[in-house]
């Protein structure tokens, strides 16, 4: 029966398994078609309104030629691509002095990746791809150590007080503190920074700049909307600056907010359930009375020794429980007595001698 349960729970894995795949596929395509839904409209009506622009351009200054615009055009778009805004006098100095190159450093190494400024030159290529092999996978790595470091402090610490004081059991108080902590993470990093940027930033709409923070806490980073971008200078190296912080304290914050979901019970059954064969998730909570060696594992020279139970159940307990006791047969007439030596009658302790094979009375 055993066998057939774990055959059987095999075969439902495996299903479930092809099923969550083509699920994460049509998730993929309804995405793909919402979004041609929504945005394909207001394309169209961009490039109806450039082309618009174009052509009043070309009827008020006949003597400009549509090739000589068109090609001015390509050039300042393939330079805006690049992170330089052509048109403005200052554009080198905002893009590559320290405090922007200190911003570029901290998105590319988190992968968030704005695209707003990118490397210009061969040399500063090589130099992103070398850099990047190093960097990335140390950034990575200090940003778990970071994690596991805090995630006793901020999330079992928490559980236990609320199991110790609050009376909890260990499930309802995983799930009270992770959702304190969603609430508070949600609160502090995504809706407080957005109506600071809605107020910094005086073109973006409250929603434009939730969804600048929740871009960039994702490292998905379009780079469609970066602050500072309308300002001075001074106050873009600020915003810069404040962006960088708020990227790698923001990312520590999540991974311990998603390490603390991921040992809920909750989802370690869901990653179970569609994990595969039994057995791959068996080990993780074994005792240690079922750990048995077996006889194919022991050595030549060993073999298994059977030992009495520390404490055993009789009709007849002694004050000792540690003492066991001897229940003699019903023609002795006589009550259970213990084996120790102090208690045991001479003429009933067992002689050593050869010849002496029963009881004498």
């Amino acid at each position: 029966m055993a066998i057939f349960a774990d055959k059987a729970r095999t075969f439902l894995c495996a299903h479930a398994f092809i099923f969550m795949m083509m699920a994460y596929g049509l998730f993929i395509i309804l995405g793909a078609v919402i979004l041609m839904i929504l945005e394909q409209p207001e394309a169209n009506l961009l490039v109806q309104e450039v082309r618009e622009l174009k052509s009043l351009f070309l009827t008020e200054n006949p003597c400009v030629e549509e090739s000589s615009l068109d090609s001015l055009l390509m050039n300042v778009l393939s330079a805006s691509k690049r992170g330089v805004a052509a048109l403005k006098s200052d554009s080198v100095e905002c893009n590559f002095d320290f405090t922007s190159s200190l911003f570029f450093v901290i998105t590319f190494l988190t992968t968030t990746g704005y695209g707003t400024t990118v490397p210009l030159s061969d040399e500063g290529r090589v130099f992103c791809v070398v850099y990047c092999l190093v960097g990335i996978p140390f950034t990575m790595l200090l940003l778990s150590c970071l994690t596991r470091a805090l995630l006793p402090r901020v999330t079992h610490t928490p559980i236990q007080n609320l199991q110790v004081f609050w009376g909890l059991s260990r499930n309802h108080a995983a799930l009270l503190h992770c959702s304190v902590l969603a609430f508070c993470t949600a609160t502090l990093f995504f809706l407080l920074p957005a109506g600071a940027l809605c107020l910094l930033e005086n073109h973006w709409s409250y929603l434009e700049s939730l969804y600048f923070c929740f871009i960039s806490l994702s490292t998905t980073g379009l780079g469609d909307y970066l602050p500072g971008r309308t300002q001075s200078q001074a106050a873009r190296h600020v915003l810069e600056f404040a962006t960088s912080c708020y990227l790698m304290l923001g990312l520590i914050v999540l991974l311990v907010v998603l390490e603390s979901f991921w040992e809920l019970q909750q989802v370690q059954a869901i990653l179970h359930f569609f994990s595969g064969p039994p057995w791959l998730g068996e080990l993780k909570g074994l005792g240690l009375d079922e750990l048995v060696l077996s006889g194919d594992m022991a050595g030549p020279e060993e073999e298994p020794h059977y030992t009495l139970p520390i404490s055993t159940i009789s009709p007849t307990f002694s004050d000792s429980p540690a003492t066991p006791t001897v229940e003699l047969p019903p023609n002795f007439d006589m009550p259970p007595m213990a084996t120790s030596k102090e208690n045991v009658p001479p003429s009933l302790r067992p002689n050593s001698s050869p010849g002496a094979g029963c009881i004498n009375g």
